[in-house]
């Protein structure tokens, strides 16, 4: 088996979808960084960290692998000598394929220029998160349609087996008896962390330390674009304050399970909160980024939006979940407490495995204690 990963976000997916394949001795994993992202980053630490065997796309693109998996339809995938399942890194293929003026037309993820090479499709399945995203796909082709599977969302049912534990991972971040806000924010100008950066100093200073703890989540990109120096030295009066940084290669589940408010824009971590019935507000949102009738163009219609007029510490207050969340839930991700399920029945069919007898459940979040 192949772990294909462009950047942090790849990686990060790739946690939810293998630990599918954990105690079967028959599949041993490789990975290898497959270049090219305007994010792109140094993953090598990552992969001795983390006691991951890499190896050079050269050599991952021989006949040496049963199967690939790409958590992006980025890359040189058409390089590869073997079955490639692509998947989506965040919740749903909900936004504009980016372009060299701002946004085109297609869908990112499941746009031509992703999936077909000289008219075939290059992954051999397209694991897709709902139903409706199947009318998403490039029209015209049958032969990608056909290999269009919705297997739901793994990393949202991990998010929902860890609600249970709630309390563990409030008390691994030191939050006790406090409300936790979490702000998340996704990459881009349009992003929150974009628009208002001094957000998360202004909630610090705004939210009694004694009932209120604030955490910042930055998506990977905004570390790999500014680097942690500057993303360090940017929040260091915020930190100073009692604000909890949670690092770009873990921590954000744990802090969005444990979370009580989420303050958030369009990014998937929002979508996640949403879904779960968290309190949330939207600091900001890029509308012209989200497909239209799209879950996550519904969550800009229906979610709470954060204003600059009012004082913050009533807005946090008065943040309620997004109303009928749990329908917003269904029309998201297909399969739910199931996915675990359907992405291991797609991963053993391209194998050529039977399955293993035990069941196929989704694990729960590794929990986040703060440096």
């Amino acid at each position: 088996m192949l772990g294909v990963v462009r950047n942090l976000t790849a990686l990060d997916r790739l946690g939810d979808v293998l630990p599918l394949l954990a105690d079967d001795f028959r599949v041993e994993t490789r990975f290898t960084h497959a270049a090219g992202s305007a994010f792109d980053t140094d993953l090598s630490d990552h992969f001795r960290r983390a006691g991951m065997r890499a190896v050079p796309w050269k050599r991952a693109s021989s006949a040496e692998f049963a199967l690939a998996i790409s958590p992006s339809g980025n890359g040189a995938l058409h390089e590869l000598d073997m079955p490639v399942l692509t998947l989506s890194h965040g919740a749903g293929h909900h936004k504009h394929l980016p372009s060299a003026t701002g946004f085109g037309p297609e869908v990112a993820g499941l746009s031509e220029e992703q999936l077909l090479r000289d008219g075939e499709p290059i992954p051999a399945s397209v694991c897709l998160t709902h139903h409706d995203q199947l009318e998403l796909l490039p029209p015209g082709n049958a032969s990608l349609r056909s290999r269009a599977r919705v297997v739901g969302d793994p990393c949202f049912d991990r998010l929902r087996a860890s609600l249970p534990s709630r309390k563990r991972y409030r008390d691994a971040m030191g939050v006790g008896d406090r409300e936790l806000v979490v702000l998340t924010s996704t990459w881009g100008s349009r992003a929150l962390f974009a628009r208002r950066p001094e957000l998360p100093r202004e909630l610090v200073g705004a939210l009694p330390s004694e009932t209120h703890a604030v955490a910042l989540v930055l998506h990977p990109n905004v570390w790999d674009w500014h680097g942690s120096w500057q993303i360090e030295h940017w929040t260091r009066r915020a930190r100073d304050a009692g604000l909890v940084l949670v690092p770009p290669d873990r921590g954000w589940k744990a802090a969005l399970v444990a979370a009580d408010t989420v303050v958030a824009d369009h990014g998937s971590l929002g979508l996640y909160a949403a879904a779960l019935g968290k309190r949330l507000l939207l600091g900001s949102f890029g509308v012209r980024e989200v497909i239209a009738d799209t879950p996550r163009h519904e969550l800009g219609r229906r979610g709470e939006h954060l204003g600059d007029d009012a004082e913050l510490a009533a807005q946090i207050a008065a943040a309620a979940p997004v109303p009928e969340h749990e329908k917003l839930a269904a029309e998201t991700f297909a399969h739910q407490d199931r996915a675990a399920g359907e992405l291991r029945r797609a991963l053993y069919e391209l194998l050529e495995l039977p399955e293993p007898p035990w069941r196929a459940t989704a694990r729960p979040v590794d929990p986040f204690v703060p440096e």
